[in-house]
């Protein structure tokens, strides 16, 4: 993930708020289940996913914008 973060898939707000409910979800999953440790790894990545797609996030425009 953090090799191609500019990937065209996550340039919908959608698909990067999609990512980051996945890890929240898993993480409060595993932490209901008493899973520590897979909690922490979860919570990690999506917080690490907030910063990126939300934070760092530099939107480039589309290449089917460029007039020919």
């Amino acid at each position: 993930m953090a090799s191609d973060i500019n990937h065209p898939w996550f340039r919908p707000l959608w698909t990067r708020a999609l990512m980051v409910a996945i890890c929240a979800g898993l993480a409060g999953w595993d932490l209901y289940h008493g899973n520590i440790g897979w909690a922490l790894i979860f919570g990690g990545l999506g917080a690490y996913a907030i910063y990126v797609f939300f934070i760092a996030w530099k939107d480039t425009p589309d290449d089917t914008d460029k007039p020919e």
